[in-house]
Order: C-alpha cells, then sequence, then structure tokens
C-alpha cells in the first residue's frame, strides 16, 4: 500500500503550482486573442486609411468640377442676359414704338372719321 505523506504548506504550493499553470494558459490564449484583434484593427486603419484618401481626391476633384460648372453657367447666363437686352433692343422696342404710331394713326383716324359723319 502506498502512503502519503505529506504536510500542509507543500499541498498550499502545488496548489499554486496548478493555479499558475492554469492561469498561464488562460493568459496565452488571452494574449493570442489580443494579438489577431490588433491584427485586424491594423489592417482595418490601413484600408481606412487608404479608402480616405481616394475620398478626399474625389471630394477635391468634384469641388473643382462643381467651380467648373458654376463659372460655365455664369457665362450663359451673362449671354442670355445679353441676348434678352439685345432682342429688346432690336426687336421689342422698336415693335413698340410702331405699335404706339399706329395706335395713335388710328386713333386720330377714327376721330376724323366721327367729325365727318358729325358734318353730315
Amino acid at each position: 500500500m502506498i502512503t502519503l505523506d505529506f504536510s500542509l504548506w507543500e499541498l498550499g504550493i502545488f496548489l499554486v503550482g496548478i493555479a499558475f499553470i492554469i492561469g498561464s494558459v488562460y493568459l496565452v490564449k488571452l494574449f493570442k486573442s489580443l494579438s489577431l484583434t490588433l491584427d485586424t484593427t491594423t489592417k482595418l486603419m490601413e484600408d481606412n486609411r487608404l479608402v480616405l484618401r481616394s475620398i478626399m481626391s474625389n471630394a477635391d476633384e468634384i469641388t473643382k468640377s462643381s467651380a467648373n460648372v458654376v463659372d460655365k453657367a455664369s457665362l450663359m447666363v451673362n449671354e442670355v442676359e445679353q441676348s434678352v437686352s439685345t432682342i429688346k433692343q432690336d426687336v421689342i422696342d422698336p415693335l413698340v414704338s410702331t405699335i404706339t404710331i399706329l395706335a395713335n394713326l388710328l386713333s386720330r383716324l377714327k376721330s376724323f372719321d366721327f367729325r365727318n359723319k358729325k358734318a353730315k
């Protein structure tokens, strides 16, 4: 028969040793998981950095394109304004003058005709 003879302090050291081994295993798992998480985070940050650079360059191009569109629209509005001004001066103003003259002429003819009818 086997007899075990040990004292209480030896049992305490044995339990501390087992706890140290179990704790070490869990710490290794924790550090491995933390390492994978940091690797994934680093990769995501690098990918996001590239995407952000792309977005910033695209935003710059969009801003430049918008400025060009606004400039062209401004030029077109100025050309339309000049065209309307030219049409007003060359067409509408002479037409209004001619219609005013015709209206005055017709009112004189009407008053002349009215006088002739009264005289008869």
